[in-house]
């Protein structure tokens, strides 16, 4: 009794320090995005402000101000370019996990590895001869373009995860879908793709977030201030000269939001799948 009581406590304990550790960022956020600008300057150990400031949020939600208009575009681009990345990357994923699963063919598991491979790879090393690429062919400052170095990034582990579950469901589903008549577009719509929607679902989930927190690629292949994403609107509030915190902090905050509230719907999409989609062998 006091072995699981004393368990029960530690998990309960562990459970309490990684929220403590991964909302204290956004609550410290928040805190800097409320509180006034010259007592951020200010050699103290107050952590709250003196008074409440909603300056900062009246500044950016103002239709008025150029915050507001870079910080609306910018959240339009990313969710423009988060978009396209999952309209191609999923299904381009859907087909190569299903093919490596499927069938047996000459270089498979070559071909597997290779693709696997590139998950190590980091994109900044191949930075050069994109830009060069898409300089030479005008690519640059267009966001469908630069999606597709999204899905080229993101393709190999979204792979992986859609590969290792089609890899763990039970034969049988295949060979009653075949003895039902079933062709394999038909046995993959009807019969896997229904009872795979879990693991379609995270991937939508994780190509998604993974795509509105780029930095460094749009950076770099973006020029335009209509064509910027929001992680490169909000560095725009530090300057060479000053740095605005207030912000700051309240531009992440809002830009939080969007993928706050998918990443809410689509988890309790996947609950539900993974409950009343599982797999009977």
């Amino acid at each position: 009794m006091k072995e699981g009581k004393l368990i029960n406590g530690l998990y309960w304990l562990t459970v309490l320090l990684f929220l403590l550790f991964n909302l204290l960022p956004f609550v410290w956020a928040f805190i800097l995005s409320v509180t006034p600008e010259r007592e951020m300057l200010q050699e103290t150990s107050q952590i709250f402000p003196s008074q409440v400031y909603w300056g900062n949020y009246q500044e950016i939600l103002n239709p008025q101000s150029n915050a507001f208009r870079n910080v609306s575009q910018g959240m339009v681009n990313s969710l423009s370019m988060a978009f396209l990345t999952v309209c191609i990357g999923l299904p381009v994923a859907l087909m190569t996990a299903y093919s490596f699963s499927r069938f047996r063919f000459w270089g498979r598991k070559i071909l597997l590895k290779g693709l696997l491979l590139t998950i190590v790879i980091p994109v900044m090393t191949t930075i050069i001869p994109i830009y060069a690429m898409f300089a030479h062919y005008g690519w640059l400052d267009n966001h469908f373009w630069i999606s597709l170095i999204y899905i080229s990034s993101f393709l190999p582990i979204s792979t992986w995860m859609i590969y290792s579950y089609l890899k763990a469901m039970p034969k049988e589903l295949w060979e009653a879908a075949r003895t039902d008549g079933c062709s394999e577009n038909q046995a993959f719509f009807k019969v896997i793709l229904p009872n795979a929607y879990p693991i379609v679902l995270a991937a939508v989930l994780m190509l998604f977030l993974m795509s509105w927190s780029q930095y460094q690629i749009p950076m770099i292949l973006t020029s335009s201030q209509e064509n910027k994403v929001v992680t490169l609107v909000m560095s725009e509030f530090m300057t060479r000269d000053t740095i605005h915190y207030g912000m700051v902090a309240t531009a992440g905050i809002l830009a939080i939001i969007p993928p706050a509230f998918f990443a809410l719907v689509f988890r309790r999409f996947l609950i539900s799948g993974l409950t009343s989609g599982s797999v009977k062998s």
